[in-house]
């Protein structure tokens, strides 16, 4: 068989190029509009990626309690797409509310009183005539009410969910002691306050059943609340060497995750045994201003409010129920 002449060759690759042309998908069709529509396709593709990347990055900021910070947003997710931040923001929140029943808010600003010299120093050279914000975010529930019990929210199981929910309840009291001390505890009283919890030296550790590690020095546990926004520490340098000197407050995270409506939640558990008690409920509004307790309701009130209406709708079988209604959702305190 002869090989192929220069010329056949050529006539082979403009055919060859000719096929590459009519069978590319950006190829313009006779309207003239499928550029156009093509960038449009890519573009809303790309933002649903990143959407789907925000919510994942997310996630496992909450998953280690870890600040979601702008910054770490336009780093790790949008890289040359920063100026989509407001869009993919949005379509993340959407997809957090709507598939993991959470959303994303933003952390309390650090108080200028907790902050050093320095910290001061940089705060005042940055100060602009916008309102201060932290630029960083944290994922809270909002699940209606009735949702929020222990058979649905049950503790993570990060290590355990005993290590999990042990770790919640003590944080969570630190940051009652704290707020109901005035918002300030000096390290003597907050000592004192461990060895009257038996935590004066260990706390329960990630996982208590672990025959080997039950559990971990007090110390390692307070350093990770720290770390994790539950809890300040502040040192008076001028007054060092003195205990007083060091003070403890409440964090940003411990802040959004326990408000003053989770703190009067828990004095009610362990002062008033779940039950109303109206000298209690006067002093939790003077210190906390927390709303006045409603009466207990009935065991009937008490369940989904769409149970509660199919028995208040007993008589009323024949009526159709309203199709595709649903309970709006509040913001987790």
């Amino acid at each position: 068989m002869m090989p192929p002449t220069q010329r056949q060759r050529r006539q082979a690759v403009e055919s060859d190029e000719d096929e590459d042309v009519h069978q590319r998908p950006d190829s313009p069709a006779d309207d003239g509009n499928s550029d156009v529509d093509h960038m449009h396709g890519v573009e809303r593709d790309e933002t649903s990626q990143l959407i789907k990347k925000l919510v994942r990055y997310a996630l496992a900021c909450e998953y280690s309690r870890t600040p979601i910070r702008r910054d770490g947003i336009k780093e790790r997710v949008l890289g040359i797409h920063g100026r989509e931040f407001k869009k993919v923001y949005a379509g993340a929140q959407k997809q957090l509310r709507a598939s993991f029943g959470m959303e994303m808010v933003e952390l309390p600003t650090k108080d200028r009183n907790l902050l050093t010299v320095e910290q001061k120093r940089k705060a005042t050279k940055s100060q602009s005539q916008k309102e201060p914000t932290s630029n960083s975010y944290m994922l809270v529930s909002v699940l209606p009410e009735y949702l929020r019990v222990p058979d649905i929210i049950a503790p993570s199981k990060v290590q355990s969910p005993d290590g999990e929910a042990a770790y919640i309840g003590i944080y969570t009291m630190l940051i009652a002691i704290i707020t109901l001390s005035g918002g300030e505890l000096s390290d003597p009283r907050l000592r004192r306050y461990l060895t009257r919890l038996n935590a004066a030296e260990n706390m329960p550790s990630s996982n208590p059943n672990n025959e080997n590690a039950p559990s971990e020095k007090t110390e390692l546990v307070l350093q990770r609340m720290i770390k994790q926004g539950y809890l300040v520490r502040v040192a008076d340098n001028k007054n060092a060497g003195d205990d007083d000197a060091i003070t403890w407050h409440v964090g940003p995270r411990g802040k959004m995750e326990v408000d003053n409506e989770a703190i009067a939640a828990v004095v009610r558990e362990i002062y008033g045994g779940g039950q109303q008690n109206e000298d209690l409920e006067r002093k939790l509004q003077a210190s906390l201003k927390v709303k006045e307790r409603k009466p207990p309701r009935s065991a009937a009130a008490n369940r989904a409010p769409a149970t509660v209406q199919e028995d208040e709708e007993d008589s009323e079988e024949d009526e159709e129920p309203e199709p595709g209604r649903s309970t709006r959702r509040g913001r987790h305190g």
